[in-house]
């Protein structure tokens, strides 16, 4: 008996089978999954266990940008516009914040972003985009 329902239900597969296999099959009916052409790989990493990436960097544009910003000042809360280069740097942005300002000659301390900048880093090595904002801000010495 048991043998009987096997050929029996291998008889329906085989009926099944050839059914599935009249239908016409579209290319957009096909699930996605491996491409139907196998992707060239380089031979050295056929029997590769493990692989790697490095992080790349966008390309950065050979031609300095002009950038404009906004230096605001913590003690009064006066704004003072400048038209900078992407290569500029900060230490440029204090000299000429200070030929606006002279009042506030003495520590001048530029935040971005939340963050203190250094004098050397330049607005594109940043990321500053145009319409930014730099705070002035005093470090207070002591304990």
């Amino acid at each position: 008996a048991f043998q009987e329902q096997l050929e029996a239900t291998e008889g329906e597969l085989h009926g099944i089978e050839a059914r599935l296999e009249a239908l016409p099959v579209r290319l957009h009916d096909c699930p996605r999954g491996d491409p139907p052409i196998p992707v060239p790989y380089d031979p050295t990493f056929l029997n590769a266990t493990h692989a790697s990436l490095l992080v790349v960097q966008d390309h950065k544009p050979n031609r300095a940008s002009r950038v404009a910003v906004t230096v605001l000042s913590g003690s009064d809360g006066k704004r003072v516009p400048f038209v900078l280069k992407s290569t500029d740097t900060i230490g440029k942005l204090q000299r000429r914040f200070l030929q606006k300002r002279p009042d506030l000659t003495g520590s001048l301390n530029l935040a971005y972003n939340g963050k203190p900048v250094q004098r050397h880093q330049s607005l594109g090595e940043l990321g500053v985009k145009n319409g930014a904002t730099f705070i002035t801000f005093l470090r207070c010495l002591g304990g």
